[in-house]
């Protein structure tokens, strides 16, 4: 369908569940996915997703809520470049949706403030988790790794050829090291870290 005044736009594809939008990106050529952002779960990592399918694509996150810096920096995370309100008018839609597809970034100025001081307290978080890994040894390290991915004690211990008692170890050795309480904050340090 085409817009009858903007013959340069055209929706080539409409979408109620993520599944079905990747199906469409990659039935259709399409430049920009406008992804409402206050939808199911599933559409959060939506605009991830379609560029790992298509590499070009932009995404254009629609918001209820747009005034809220934890669901624009997580929107920004998965590659949404514009952010617009529901209950803007087509203008100004159209305006944003031109502007990403020029390779701009289109978030309204007064989010910005709060969006570079989640981004900013996001990397210092993270580098707080690197110095705490950088105490580890390799092996707690790599069992570290392990629990981050889910695994228990028996499957650590078969992994590094290692008793469930050694295991144990490295894990109160672990928790000591990085000043936690219990093995799902030390997966919280290592994930902010990177490690997992």
């Amino acid at each position: 369908m085409r817009f009858d005044a903007e013959p340069d736009l055209e929706v080539v594809a409409t979408a109620t569940h993520a599944d079905e939008a990747l199906r469409a990106a990659t039935a259709s050529p399409v430049d920009i996915a406008l992804i409402d952002v206050d939808g199911p779960e599933s559409f959060v990592a939506l605009g991830a997703r379609l560029r790992l399918m298509r590499p070009g694509i932009a995404s254009v996150g629609l918001t209820d809520g747009g005034d809220e810096p934890t669901a624009l920096t997580a929107a920004v995370h998965q590659g949404v470049r514009g952010w617009v309100s529901k209950t803007a008018d087509i203008s100004e839609l159209l305006a944003v949706v031109r502007r990403v597809h020029r390779g701009e970034t289109c978030i309204p100025p007064r989010l910005l403030t709060g969006l570079l001081d989640r981004l900013l307290s996001e990397r210092a978080e993270e580098r707080a988790a690197e110095l705490l890994l950088a105490s580890l040894t390799a092996r707690e390290r790599r069992v570290l790794r392990a629990m981050s991915q889910g695994a228990g004690r028996q499957e650590i211990a078969d992994e590094l050829a290692i008793s469930v008692h050694t295991v144990r170890t490295h894990t109160q050795n672990i928790l000591t090291k990085l000043d936690v309480h219990s093995s799902l904050a030390a997966v919280r340090v290592a994930r902010r870290a990177g490690l997992g």
